[in-house]
């Protein structure tokens, strides 16, 4: 017998609904290859969230066979998918969820341009007026291990709490997006991976021209400033502050240039 109330099991069918269906579209958008990539998404009004098994394929997911799971990665018993395996990476959204209070949903992708980024341990620069509106500044890097879960959530915390993209990269891993909702977060990887290929293929063939930190500002204000009570406001509290209260967000500071040696470009 459930020991939630009547409104906490509603939410959870419908987070298992939308963490199922919108698994499709990652491999939709070629970021996935065989059962790889995971989404979850929070349970509102309880310290859970739902995220997809480990080993089934996308065809096969649906809303009864998705995991749900305590803000310490443990399953919860006698739930639908409670038998199932849990992926290799749920520690990681659950330090998550733990750090970022306002984190809605979680996606995690090996997409390989991202990748790629993510394993030269090298921010994606902000290089097109999309990327601007959309991640109001580069793609970043955190500086965390990603076998220690717990510094890689404090780490995002603290990423987040600094830059204005809602998407990360972890070294040698790969990006996470934090989004309101499960949908969101696997837009924001799905445009993560457009804008890492894109600036990789424009840095192959010459010098990269980024975009001046007054023109980064004035497109992301433009597209987002109305809708936050005129200044672009951040997703993620303060790391560590534990308020749960959105924090202002601060102006990126500028990628300085790189100067150890180059490899190769291409991914």
């Amino acid at each position: 017998m459930s020991t939630f109330s009547a409104r906490v099991e509603v939410a959870i069918a419908r987070i298992r609904a939308d963490v199922a269906h919108v698994h499709a579209e990652l491999p939709r958008h070629g970021l996935v290859s065989w059962t790889d990539g995971s989404v979850s998404a929070r349970v509102p009004g309880a310290d859970l969230f739902v995220i997809k098994p480990s080993g089934v394929a996308y065809a096969e997911l649906a809303p009864e066979n998705m995991v749900l799971c305590t803000l310490d990665a443990g399953i919860v018993d006698g739930t639908p998918g409670g038998d199932g395996s849990l992926p290799i990476d749920v520690a990681m959204h659950a330090a998550i969820y733990r750090h970022v209070p306002e984190a809605g949903a979680l996606a995690h992708t090996h997409s390989p341009y991202a990748t790629a980024w993510a394993t030269r341990a090298e921010a994606i620069p902000c290089a097109t007026t999309a990327m601007a509106r959309e991640f109001g500044g580069p793609v970043p890097v955190v500086t965390a291990s990603p076998v220690d879960a717990e510094s890689l959530g404090r780490a995002v915390a603290a990423t987040l709490a600094e830059q204005r993209s809602r998407v990360v990269l972890v070294p040698n891993t790969g990006p996470f997006a934090i989004g309101t909702d499960a949908r969101d977060a696997v837009r924001l990887v799905v445009l993560t991976e457009d804008v890492a290929r894109t600036v990789q293929l424009a840095r192959q063939d010459g010098a990269l021209s980024t975009l001046d930190q007054s023109v980064i500002d004035a497109l992301f204000g433009g597209a987002h400033g109305a809708a936050r009570g005129g200044e672009p406001r951040l997703l993620a509290h303060a790391a560590g502050s534990g308020s749960g209260q959105v924090g202002r967000a601060r102006t990126p500071r500028k990628p300085q240039p790189n100067t150890a040696p180059q490899g190769p470009t291409g991914p």
